[in-house]
C-alpha cells in the first residue's frame, strides 16, 4: 500500500504533470493543450481536479464534472478522468482518488457518482467493479461535424 502520498485540489502549475499522467490513458496532450482545457473548465467548484503527490512526483489524477440533470433529483458527479502512474498501481491509491471523488460530490449535494470506461480497459472495469460501481446504462457518442 502506498502510505506517503497527499491528495490535493490541481491548479494550471499542474499542467505538466496532468499532461504527463494522461499519457497512462494513451492520450499525449501539451501542456499548453492541457491549460486550454484547463481554463475551458473554469472555477473548480463544478470542475474539481484532485492530483495526488509521493514525495515530489505527481502519480495520480482525478477529474470530476458535477452537474444538475433533468431526470435527477440531485446533482451528479461524474469522474471524467481517473488514473494512477503504472508503477504507483495496486497500492489503494485510485481507490482513495474515488473516495476523495465521493467526498466531493456529497459536499456538492450529489447522491450519484457516475463514471465512463473505455470498453477496451478491461482491468478498469473489474477495479470499478470491486468499488461498489454498477453498469447501468449504455453510453452511447456521435461526433459532430
Amino acid at each position: 500500500m502506498l502510505t506517503n502520498y497527499k491528495i490535493r485540489q490541481a491548479g494550471h502549475e499542474d499542467a505538466q504533470a496532468i499532461a504527463r499522467l494522461m499519457q497512462g490513458l494513451g492520450f499525449d496532450h501539451s501542456v499548453e493543450e492541457i491549460l486550454r482545457r484547463w481554463h475551458l473548465v473554469g472555477d473548480g467548484k463544478s470542475n474539481p481536479v484532485l492530483i495526488a503527490h509521493e514525495r515530489e512526483n505527481a502519480v495520480g489524477l482525478m477529474a470530476l464534472h458535477i452537474a444538475p440533470l433533468l431526470f435527477y433529483p440531485e446533482p451528479v458527479a461524474r469522474i471524467t478522468t481517473l488514473v494512477v502512474a503504472a508503477r504507483f498501481r495496486r497500492r489503494g491509491l485510485g481507490r482513495a482518488l474515488v473516495t476523495a471523488a465521493e467526498c466531493l460530490a456529497k459536499e456538492a449535494g450529489c447522491a450519484t457518482v457516475e463514471l465512463t470506461t473505455g470498453n477496451h480497459r478491461i482491468d478498469a472495469h473489474a477495479f470499478y467493479r470491486n468499488l461498489g460501481f454498477e453498469a447501468l446504462a449504455l453510453r452511447m457518442e456521435r461526433r459532430v461535424s
